[in-house]
């Protein structure tokens, strides 16, 4: 069996194969939510004024982001429960997730004028769930949080025999239970509880994935894929510029940024793998420029709240003071921040080589000590 011949055609091996790709677009896209700086917000033709409604559009609805990485988190970690044990699982978790979140809680600390105790908060994530998600960082305590609960959901799910039936009542139950609690629970809390449904669809799209009767995609699925595309970038428009609102609270966060991280998804994949397929060159360069932010992406979510949020409305102040060609100075904001996060990337890598090292060594006596017991 030809195995690349296979994935070209089956939608859901292809999202895998480019998981890495769709992370760092993401992860552009979060960058321009949270820190690009408007380069067309003085239009002066009809057509400068098309570009700055496409350029305000695409930044306002940067948070998308945040669901496709959820909607691949959960692919994923249909994989990893399955490579050793619960312990394990939760050690590799953790440990993508802890220094680059305690570096930017060291780093805020003396910017924010915490206390001890509110440092302590912070980054426990304590005050995530005692006080508002946005105190700091909300993106990570509520990963985790995911984290925590996914091998006891798995448990449930690996076992029924329709995933896709239990799929639709876990969806049911937060729905009721999302109206039910909306008098009783802090309105920031849906900004997190919110992107609880698009990481449900992602353990069922990496239980898809594995199994071994093949679901391939035709042009029908494509086509039907542009639909959602079109369907949640309308909804998006209506959520974020029109006050369009469901009976679900934060509603903005829910039915448009579902449409659009699986539809995203499963096309940037299914265009890497016409570039790759096509153009080879041109899919190696779009392959590991892509790749590249996406194997740091928590890096640059991180270096956001230490150096772009707290000052970025002062710094776009004094840009509005001064005239200054705003796009340069985007991509020099982007380039420091990769620079910065990569280098935060290699150290982090490093620190936990050295830390494994005593590990692997023993590791390496023991099989070599049971190799000499049976010679």
């Amino acid at each position: 069996m030809d195995n690349n011949n296979d994935i070209n055609n089956i939608g859901f091996k292809l999202v895998m194969k480019y998981r890495n790709v769709i992370f760092g677009l993401a992860t552009i896209w979060i960058f321009v939510f949270h820190t690009w700086i408007p380069v067309f917000n003085n239009p002066t033709n009809s057509f400068t004024l098309v570009i700055h409604y496409i350029e305000e559009y695409i930044r306002k609805i940067g948070y998308c982001g945040v669901d496709i990485f959820l909607l691949l988190s959960g692919m994923g970690l249909t994989y990893a429960i399955k490579k050793g044990s619960l312990g394990r699982f939760y050690y590799r978790r953790i440990r993508r997730v802890f220094l680059p979140y305690l570096a930017a809680g060291l780093i805020c600390w003396p910017i924010n004028h915490w206390s001890i105790w509110e440092f302590l908060g912070n980054v426990s994530g304590y005050t995530f769930f005692t006080k508002h998600i946005h105190t700091f960082g909300w993106f990570v305590p509520a990963i985790v949080t995911l984290y925590l609960f996914f091998p006891l959901y798995y448990k449930f799910f690996s076992k029924v025999k329709s995933k896709f039936l239990f799929t639709v009542l876990s969806l049911t139950l937060w729905f009721l239970l999302s109206i039910l609690l909306c008098d009783h629970i802090r309105f920031d809390l849906y900004g997190f509880t919110n992107r609880i449904p698009v990481f449900i669809i992602g353990i069922y799209f990496g239980e898809v994935s594995q199994r071994p009767e093949e679901i391939k995609f035709t042009k029908k699925h494509y086509l039907a894929l542009i639909a959602l595309l079109a369907a949640g970038l309308f909804l998006a428009y209506m959520y974020n510029f029109r006050d369009f609102e469901i009976i679900i609270p934060g509603g903005k966060a829910l039915l448009p940024n579902i449409l659009l991280s699986v539809s995203l998804s499963f096309l940037t994949a299914k265009l890497m793998e016409i570039f790759d397929r096509r153009t080879p060159r041109l899919g190696k360069v779009l392959n590991a420029l892509a790749s590249f932010w996406g194997n740091m992406s928590l890096e640059m979510y991180c270096a956001y709240i230490c150096f772009l949020v707290p000052f970025f409305g002062i710094f776009v102040n004094v840009l509005a003071e001064i005239t200054v060609a705003r796009l340069p100075i985007n991509l020099v904001i982007f380039s420091i921040t990769s620079g910065i996060s990569w280098i935060e990337c290699l150290l982090f890598k490093y620190f936990w080589e050295l830390v494994e090292l005593p590990g692997k060594r023993k590791k390496v006596d023991n099989i070599r000590n049971e190799q000499q017991s049976v010679t």
